[in-house]
């Protein structure tokens, strides 16, 4: 379910605007000497006049070849790289204008990188000044709302250096790199910005088991300074596991990015969970809320639980396992011991059956047959003379 108020629109625009002045960033990567400056040399139809980026209106079909200017401050000729690339949204909450396939939303329909061509390499002399050319190629069907990307300048032989100065075992030096927007619009009027979410699953930030909420600005317009509330909870249970709080994103037109919540170094555990996200600009005061059903598989835990830094062990599982062990341990003693005591019982049974055997045995050897006559005739019976005489009487 998503809830919104209506934005002040004029309001909203004015503080878009002035939002952009701090687009032009500047991000040295190492070094202490830094010989590259660069300055955006505004054209006409630029909005903002006083501003260090490229702030314009345009028309469909419109061609316009726009000048920057750039400084070599050192004593040596320097080469740098040029790419124009779309902006994003990255996951700390700020523009990012690096290329990058991740960051690619479908509802981005006109990248910068598809209408601003420049050249790729250029040369700056010792102590001199070059100016480049960008070239604009308005697409012919008109776009609402904004087109925002920027001019990247990077040193040229910093791979070169890196891949040399790390075997070396060295630091790399005067290495550089210079972002400035270029907005486009043909019109005053832009669209209301809305947010959406598309997806929440397990992932890793340096290693540390992290749940990102990857939520969707639809709409070319910039949103800004948003604060988000987040909370992950067990599915059929209410209470949080895990929560972030932030404030002060800016989400460029037409991109997706992610909020973290960190899984404060505990083992990610196979299973369903509920993400919960409550999203405001305090700018235009709109607001935006999410729930999203999310799954965590057995295969996907482990693999991540592996690969995990910092991590802090499960002992429940140990002593879980351990009891099991014991139980199992003490249930075959018992079982041992029955047996053992049934086959005892067996062998005594059997030691006293053999013992009345043999006593029975012994009884009928001392029982010995006699062949006396006399004690089988009956005593009182007569002899044979006597009942013959008897007879003849």
């Amino acid at each position: 379910m998503r809830v919104h108020k209506q934005p002040t629109h004029l309001k909203w625009q004015v503080l878009s605007f002035l939002s952009l002045i701090l687009l032009l960033s500047f991000s040295p990567a190492y070094g202490e000497e830094i010989p590259i400056s660069v300055k955006a040399i505004l054209p006409d139809n630029q909005i903002a006049k006083d501003a260090g980026y490229y702030d314009l209106k345009v028309k469909p079909g419109e061609k316009q070849e726009l000048s920057f200017q750039l400084y070599n401050q050192g004593d040596q000729d320097a080469t740098v790289n040029i790419d124009i690339n779309p902006a994003y949204t990255g996951d700390g909450g700020s523009f990012v204008y690096t290329e990058d396939d991740t960051n690619k939303d479908s509802s981005l329909k006109y990248p910068l990188s598809s209408i601003a061509t420049s050249e790729q390499t250029v040369s700056i002399p010792a102590k001199g000044t070059t100016v480049t050319k960008v070239q604009l190629e308005i697409p012919d069907e008109p776009f609402e709302g904004l087109i925002l990307g920027a001019i990247r300048v990077t040193s040229a032989d910093a791979k070169a250096k890196e891949t040399e100065e790390t075997k070396k075992g060295f630091n790399i030096s005067n290495n550089f790199a210079y972002s400035v927007a270029i907005q486009l619009r043909e019109s005053d009027d832009l669209p209301k910005s809305e947010l959406a979410i598309k997806k929440v699953f397990a992932s890793q930030i340096a290693g540390r088991n992290t749940v990102k909420i990857n939520l969707q600005n639809p709409t070319a317009t910039i949103i800004d300074n948003v604060s988000y509330e987040a909370t992950v909870t067990k599915k059929g249970d209410s209470t949080p596991l895990h929560e972030t709080k932030v404030k002060g994103y800016r989400v460029a037109p037409n991109t997706n990015y992610n909020i973290p919540i960190s899984w404060e170094n505990q083992p990610f555990t196979a299973g369903t969970y509920i993400a919960k996200v409550k999203a405001k600009s305090e700018d235009t005061e709109q607001e935006w809320t999410f729930d999203q059903e999310f799954v965590i598989s057995a295969k996907e835990a482990k693999e991540l639980n592996e690969q995990a830094v910092d991590l802090e062990k499960d002992y429940l599982m140990y002593v879980l396992i351990g009891a099991a062990v014991f139980i199992l341990v003490v249930i075959i003693l018992i079982i041992v011991l029955i047996i053992l005591s049934k086959k005892k019982k067996k062998r005594k049974e059997a030691a006293r059956r053999a013992r009345q055997k043999k006593r029975k045995k012994g009884k009928e050897h001392d029982k010995r047959p006699t062949n006396d006559k006399r004690k089988s005739r009956p005593a009182n019976r007569p002899t044979s003379t006597t009942s013959r005489g008897t007879k003849r009487k």
